[in-house]
């Protein structure tokens, strides 16, 4: 589990890297991003070697997001990698985490019987589910077809919804409030309806809906069973 949370760390510091830009900042921003990885994995009680294949996710992903040709395969790869983390996680020695003492201390009732793994890898999806996430959405719905981003462009409430609309329904459901859970997706469905009743033509705009929200819920649910 704390692998995958490295991995997911690599590739949310991945998705906000300049990639236009001077050399050096571009390689500055590469240094920072391999050390915070490392320094992280350090902090999980991970030998230096295991930063490295998130480490590597992470320039994948940032090489997917500046390379169209490499979009959709770079993304595929870190989910595939992802997967592999996940299941090799239990598999890697660990020395006791530097910061189980600092999780331990800070007295949060909530956390009483959250472990250190959890917490990280909470933290690490809620913040995925806001820059990487949207970017797969988005890559879903240029696949589905051009039309739909053409919607996007009209609908721009939908880039701020999403990220919150998974966000909460992500947090919810690992609390097992599943009532809230329903309560946002109805929600949104009532919002939305009168964008939806108002399509005309091709039905770009019902489609651009429904393909989004579920991607998105998929995105927002998916992990919520490691918890």
């Amino acid at each position: 589990m704390a692998l995958l949370a490295l991995v997911l760390l690599a590739i949310c510091l991945a998705q906000y890297l300049r990639q236009i830009g001077p050399a050096w900042v571009i390689a500055v921003q590469g240094v920072l991003m391999i050390a915070i990885v490392v320094l992280t994995a350090h902090g999980l009680g991970y030998g230096p070697g295991a930063g490295w294949l998130p480490v590597i996710v992470g320039f994948w992903w940032a090489s997917a997001r500046a390379l169209p040709s490499w979009r959709l395969p770079g993304m595929i790869a870190s989910g595939v990698a992802g997967l592999l983390a996940l299941v090799a996680s239990p598999l890697i020695d660990r020395d006791t985490p530097p910061l189980l003492d600092w999780f331990e201390d800070l007295g949060v009732p909530g956390l009483m019987n959250v472990g250190l793994d959890e917490f990280v890898l909470a933290v690490v999806i809620a913040v995925a589910l806001i820059g990487p996430a949207n970017a797969v959405v988005r890559e879903v719905l240029d696949r589905v077809g051009r039309g739909l981003l053409g919607e996007e462009r009209r609908l721009k409430g939908g880039r701020v919804i999403g990220p919150l609309e998974r966000v909460m329904v992500f947090a919810f459901a690992v609390g097992g409030n599943y009532g809230g859970v329903a309560a946002i997706l109805a929600a949104k469905g009532i919002l939305r309806f009168p964008e939806i009743s108002r399509d005309e033509g091709d039905g770009s705009r019902a489609e651009y809906v429904l393909v989004g929200s579920f991607v998105s819920w998929f995105l927002a649910l998916a992990l919520v069973p490691l918890f």
